[in-house]
């Protein structure tokens, strides 16, 4: 009896050792690895995977890590190690139920980084495709699109890979989210957030569970929301200051960033351009003496203009070229002032002037010669004037005035008075637009 009880555990013992297997450990520390251990402390970082629930012990003490946190379906383990100068050899002993212990030997100074991937070999070889596309497909969701594609590309080398199957199409997807993601962090660095959302909305309805891309997106939108919120404000400010010039650009922005207001300001510059509209006014002056003339202005709705008026007689233009007789009256008249609404459609204006208006006498009025060269004479006279125009808009870009004009004149000569005449009424018709 003795001896079948012996057989019995013996049997049993044997076959517990071999229904245990061998872990796999893989290095993936890099050199410029760091940890915060204020020159006294490092850190061994240990991935397995979520089914695993390794156990670590430090000799025959339990070894708890200093915190865990997981990535895609891996858990993390951090372990954290004082060291101590003559001391720096460690060892680390890992238990999992179902596999033999596996050990690791390191030496660690202070600061430093290890990082290992524990796994059971074996699993990947009984289903090494779904195994390796639901890893890829953990580490995709995570965002770790460099090691998901890795992932998928080996699944392509299993021998179990089914006739149908995706990979290709999710090789696509990860290309196509990696360069939107380079896209949109290309635009949010050139100040184009408006681009940013759109690449990094592309790349997050591909992956919502992407964190980082999540965070990208929030960031944009909420630079975007700032910017139409300053834009819109300011433009709005411009308004009330009647600065449409200013007013209506930032409008524009608002707009163009397809704010949440872009329809108020499209309404804004509507207004803006009937408040500007047809402002310029260009007309042909005529008065007896003088039937040629040329005066333009800026008449606006909210603010007051300039304007600026020439007039001249043909034997003004004769006189340059040629001596004229003696009953030549050569005249010009020039004008400058300002411009006031009074009510649409009624424009005032006024402002100072000079009339120049020459005759010719005799070069010796002693000889009283008929073939005697005549010599011009030119006689001054300040000119102030006032006046109305009236602008009749027949679309939004162009449009018919009508301009009158009074002017005063001051002979700077008493004597010339009756020359030179002592008033003008002038009537114009042109173009506004």
């Amino acid at each position: 009896m003795k001896i079948i009880f012996t057989s019995l555990f013996t049997i049993v013992f044997s076959l517990t050792i071999l229904a245990q297997r061998p872990l796999t450990a893989v290095d993936r520390s890099q050199p410029n690895d760091t940890y915060l251990g204020l020159n006294k402390f490092a850190c061994i970082t240990i991935s397995a995977p979520g089914t695993l629930h390794p156990l670590f012990y430090e000799g025959d003490e339990k070894k708890l890590p200093e915190k865990t946190d997981s990535t895609g379906s891996d858990i993390n383990y951090h372990l954290k190690f004082e060291i101590v100068k003559g001391y720096e050899r460690n060892k680390i002993t890992i238990q999992a139920n179902g596999f033999e212990p596996l050990t690791l030997n390191f030496w660690l100074n202070p600061n430093q980084q290890l990082k290992y991937y524990i796994f059971d070999a074996d699993s990947t070889i009984v289903d090494c495709y779904n195994q390796l596309t639901r890893e890829a497909m953990s580490l995709f969701r995570s965002g770790l699109y460099k090691e998901a594609k890795t992932k998928y590309e080996a699944a392509k080398t299993c021998s179990n890979i089914p006739r149908e199957n995706d990979i290709d199409i999710r090789l696509v997807l990860i290309d196509s989210i990696s360069t939107w993601k380079t896209l949109g962090e290309v635009a949010f660095n050139t100040s184009n957030f408006l681009d940013a959302i759109k690449w990094y909305q592309k790349a997050f309805t591909q992956n919502p569970d992407d964190k980082f891309i999540e965070k990208c997106l929030s960031q944009s939108m909420i630079v975007q929301n700032e910017n139409c919120t300053v834009n819109f404000e300011t433009a709005e400010k411009y308004f009330e200051d009647r600065d449409y010039v200013n007013a209506e650009m930032l409008y524009k922005k608002v707009i163009e960033l397809r704010c949440v207001n872009a329809q108020y300001a499209i309404q804004k510059i509507r207004e803006i351009n009937n408040f500007k509209q047809l402002s310029h006014v260009l007309t042909f002056e005529a008065e007896k003496d003088v039937p040629i003339g040329l005066s333009s202005g800026r008449y606006n709705e909210h603010m007051s203009g300039g304007y600026f008026t020439l007039r001249v007689n043909e034997e003004a233009f004769e006189a340059i070229r040629s001596n004229l007789g003696a009953d030549a009256r050569p005249e010009l008249n020039v004008s400058f002032g300002w411009t006031i609404k009074i009510v649409k459609p009624v424009w005032i204006f006024f402002g100072p002037g000079y009339t120049g208006v020459g005759k010719y006498l005799p070069a010796d009025a002693s000889t009283g010669s008929a073939d005697e060269k005549l010599k011009l004479n030119i006689s001054h006279a300040v000119s102030p004037e006032i006046g109305l125009m009236c602008k009749i808009p027949l679309s939004r870009k162009i449009g018919i005035a009508f301009r009158y004009t009074f002017q005063y004149r001051f002979a700077l000569d008493k004597q010339e008075i009756d020359f030179i005449g002592k008033n003008r009424h002038v009537f114009g018709a042109g173009i506004c637009f």
